[in-house]
């Protein structure tokens, strides 16, 4: 039992050491904008997600999300939150890296913080596109509810899968 133990714990950590998350600016107006707190902050909250998402860690993926969240999934079908939830722990989100690159990030009133750019992933297992590099455009809107960052809004749209 100790032995299946020390395989699991270490596999598991093998795991989360090979899986990646990383976000980078593409252009100095947004290299700029990262430097707002309130877009930093979110840039924070969106990089906790991803590690969510990398590490299967459904609690986290599914705080992150407004309630009354609403996504463009994997499978290009609009989906609410539970719906999103169900597929990270179904595995059908299910990836071994993701990086973002930010093209714009800005502030929207008093609440909200916009950012777009392009996802680099790679999916695995029962994920859509598995084993090949993945490429998707990306907006997403921020919400700020009660001094924590939460999705609100997300469109992603595969444009290659090689």
């Amino acid at each position: 039992m100790r032995t299946f133990l020390a395989i699991s714990f270490l596999s598991c950590t093998l795991l989360s050491l090979l899986a990646n998350a990383a976000w980078r600016t593409a252009n100095p107006q947004a290299a700029e904008a990262v430097k707002d707190p309130r877009i930093a902050a979110v840039l924070k909250a969106a990089m906790r997600f991803d590690k969510a998402i990398l590490a299967h860690d459904v609690t986290v993926f599914g705080d992150t999300f407004t309630e009354d969240a609403v996504v463009n999934n994997p499978f290009n079908k609009i989906a609410r939150k539970p719906d999103a939830i169900n597929n990270l722990r179904t595995k059908m989100i299910d990836y071994t890296s993701l990086d973002r690159s930010i093209e714009y990030a800005a502030t929207r009133g008093a609440h909200d913080v916009v950012l777009m750019g392009e996802e680099m992933l790679t999916p695995v297992g029962k994920a859509r596109f598995a084993g090949k590099h993945v490429r998707r455009r990306t907006t997403e809107v921020w919400t700020d509810e009660s001094g924590q960052w939460k999705l609100a809004i997300r469109q992603a749209t595969i444009y290659s899968a090689e």
